[in-house]
């Protein structure tokens, strides 16, 4: 019996992925969570089974499943973590492999998927889907060295380069023709994605990007 861990903040998402795993042969799934604070949660006060895999978002609230790699890691040090997402930059795919995950699958509207990539991850320790493999493989051999701002959309981007020419909340707003609740918007995912909590420590970024 295959033994699995979900955390994903979709809660629609959760109960589909944990009722279809459940409901499958070979399956069990011994937690599912909304968010890394509910996982450790769980995981300290509960008896929590060992999962063979957890399925992990990146984007949570408050803690980013990235950023609990290595919490889950240390707990459970024989279980297989795959990144499942919608996101597929290949910045963040390299990042997420270097903290320990050994899979990174897109999220699709085909639950049968599940059961394929769990089933390729127990079988051959590792998995990554076409659509992310040869972007890890540009990656690879591209000569230059990845930036923080791979893992941004064009928007975010933007906003990165107002940022670093010292624009105000108002400036940007103007600039770009946005509101600055949008503006704020914006910078919470940038923050979360780039592992930062301000603007000073995005402009440290920049900086040290810079450097190299």
């Amino acid at each position: 019996m295959n033994k699995i861990g979900i955390i994903e903040d979709n809660i629609f998402l959760l109960k589909s992925f944990r009722d279809y795993l459940n409901s499958a042969e070979g399956m069990i799934v011994v937690f599912s969570c909304a968010s890394m604070e509910e996982a450790k949660e769980q995981i300290e006060t509960k008896y929590t089974q060992v999962p063979d895999i957890i399925l992990l978002d990146i984007f949570l609230p408050g803690e980013s499943g990235l950023e609990g790699i290595p919490y889950l890691k240390k707990k459970f040090s024989n279980t297989k973590i795959i990144m499942l997402t919608s996101y597929n930059e290949h910045a963040l795919i390299i990042k997420c492999l270097k903290q320990g995950a050994v899979g990174y699958a897109l999220k699709t509207a085909q639950l049968s998927n599940l059961i394929e990539l769990i089933n390729k991850t127990i079988r051959t320790g590792a998995f990554i889907d076409e659509m992310s493999i040869g972007k890890v493989i540009n990656n690879l051999q591209s000569k230059n060295e990845p930036s923080f701002k791979d893992l941004l959309t064009f928007r975010e981007k933007e906003i990165v380069s107002l940022v670093e020419k010292g624009f105000s909340y108002k400036q940007m707003s103007d600039q770009i023709f946005v509101t600055t609740y949008t503006i704020n918007y914006h910078l919470k995912n940038i923050y979360k994605k780039l592992g930062i909590h301000s603007k000073s420590e995005l402009l440290s970024k920049i900086m040290e990007e810079g450097k190299s």
